[in-house]
């Protein structure tokens, strides 16, 4: 990697209005009362345990020695950055480089899962695939995870569908799950997912089960369970819903594990457009290792423990690594940003530096590299950079 230069604006100081990053309309950055930003924890999904009785269950390992598409390693240029990077298969029978059915959000690693940055000795990515088709909302098959094997060379994946399981008439059932999914955080055995409007959804990796082939999703006419021909699903364990919101309440656009905090902390950002007159900001919320849950008082309610109004236009993904944050911003159809900031200080912008379309980001501690990756149709790629070229 190398990085050829920076442009160091005055933002982000808290006695100066964000003149570049955001809408005139807007207000400075700011600390913000973290109080007023709670999540309400629902219990554990009761249908899960029905449905574990009549679906075979398989492992994370189990889903990573079965993948079925490769990756391919090659250099990527952003300005003044280069990154080795991965991109989707784009064979003649299958193209997640190119599709515009579905398109890649969120990422999170193994160094999220566990401190020692493997799963069960696995180098391991999770990356989230939203369906983006014009399709009744029946037909929307909804989130799909890419599980992909960084110790395969070449690099190898395989698709597990997110499912909710539900009561159907009385019957445990499970359905697709639609939302966005633009970030996610790997942590244990537990997944969260943002769910733009109303929090976070988690799923539980250790009741990852085996359906049969078909095209429908969830119980099967003749029987049996399907879920539209992926061999796999990952079923949704709990919620986390806004309690109290303040106006507007917080968007929950992208997420990321903050494993350089005590206790580890999941950091929630919000993307908006230069023509939203509201707030940009940041929240933090605490996570307990014991049980991979956030921390709650003992009416199931996590009290953020930071909130920052940032008000910067069109961000994407972030990190924050020993106080200091790492943002992907997206240009629309240019190459994307990366900015970096300590609150209260001003904010480095690094102009071009990715690819277009950049989305989430994710830290690992244990080797000091920070990956995103774009959406872009035909420019789909995992990008990995050591931040510490970035002032």
């Amino acid at each position: 990697m190398y990085f050829q230069s920076l442009l160091r604006s005055l933002l982000f100081s808290p006695l100066l209005p964000l003149l570049f990053l955001s809408s005139p309309a807007t207000t400075t950055a700011q600390k913000l009362d973290e109080t007023a930003f709670k999540l309400k924890e629902s219990g554990y999904n009761q249908y899960i345990a029905p449905l574990s009785q009549l679906l075979p269950k398989a492992s994370v390992l189990e889903v990573l020695a079965a993948t079925n598409h490769d990756m391919v390693a090659l250099d990527v240029l952003g300005l003044g950055m280069s990154y080795r990077a991965t991109r989707w298969e784009n064979s003649a029978s299958f193209n997640d480089f190119g599709t515009t059915s579905w398109y890649p959000q969120g990422i999170s690693t193994s160094a999220d899962a566990y401190d020692v940055g493997t799963y069960e000795g696995k180098r391991v990515t999770l990356v989230s695939w939203y369906d983006n088709r014009d399709v009744p909302a029946a037909e929307n098959k909804g989130v799909r995870i890419a599980f992909v094997d960084r110790d395969k060379s070449p690099d190898a994946y395989r698709y597990v569908l997110l499912v909710e399981p539900y009561s159907n008439a009385g019957t445990a059932d499970f359905r697709s799950v639609k939302v966005h999914a633009g970030g996610i955080a790997w942590y244990g055995n537990s997944l969260y997912i943002v769910d733009t409007d109303n929090g976070f959804r988690v799923f539980d990796l250790t009741q990852i089960w085996k359906v049969e082939t078909g095209d429908g999703i969830g119980r099967k006419a003749g029987g049996g369970f399907s879920a539209a021909n992926y061999a796999y699903v990952l079923p949704q364990s709990r919620t986390y819903t806004p309690a109290d919101p303040p106006s507007p309440g917080i968007r929950f656009s992208f997420v990321s594990l903050d494993r350089t905090t005590t206790p580890d902390s999941l950091v929630v950002g919000e993307y908006q457009p230069a023509s939203f007159t509201g707030p940009r900001r940041f929240v933090r919320w605490s996570i307990d290792y014991t049980n991979r849950q956030l921390i709650t008082n003992s009416a199931g309610v996590a009290t953020a423990t930071w909130a920052y109004q940032v008000n910067i236009d069109r961000m994407q993904g972030a990190n924050s690594v020993n106080g200091k944050f790492y943002i992907s911003r997206s240009n629309g159809g240019s190459n994307g940003d990366i900015i970096s900031w300590v609150p209260g200080n001003l904010a480095n912008i690094a102009g071009g530096a990715l690819p277009e379309g950049p989305e989430d980001m994710s830290y690992d501690k244990t080797t000091g590299t920070m990956y995103t990756l774009t959406e872009a149709v035909n420019g789909r790629y995992i990008l990995p950079f050591d931040p510490t070229g970035l002032p």
